[in-house]
């Protein structure tokens, strides 16, 4: 496995690491919040699912890319603002730290 990288495009940071083609699916995926920026659990789950839900309707883009590379990865998506997001807000970053990854890789 190859050393970890990360992106920031605040309030989103991806952080990766790459592994060699096991035949898998090509992306291995966790979400984080903080708890001292969120310290109702409530308020840490919504952010999570919203981010999973972005992630889930744009991973075909990431598998694609990564597919093409042949590469398979370990992402971590970490939420690092301190108001709650809005959907729209969380898509849009998610497609340019993907436009920054493409770029990287």
């Amino acid at each position: 496995m190859e050393e970890g990288q990360n992106i920031s495009i605040f309030p989103l940071r991806l952080v990766w690491a790459f592994d060699e083609w096991s035949g898998h699916f090509p992306a291995q995926t966790a979400f984080a919040v903080p708890k001292k920026n969120f310290p109702l659990a409530v308020d840490r789950n919504r952010v999570k699912r919203q981010m999973r839900e972005v992630y889930r309707k744009n991973k075909t883009l990431l598998y694609a890319l990564l597919k093409q590379r042949n590469r398979q990865a370990i992402f971590m998506l970490i939420y690092a603002g301190k108001v709650k997001p809005a959907y729209l807000e969380l898509e849009e970053k998610f497609h340019r730290i993907l436009h920054q990854l493409e770029e990287r890789l």
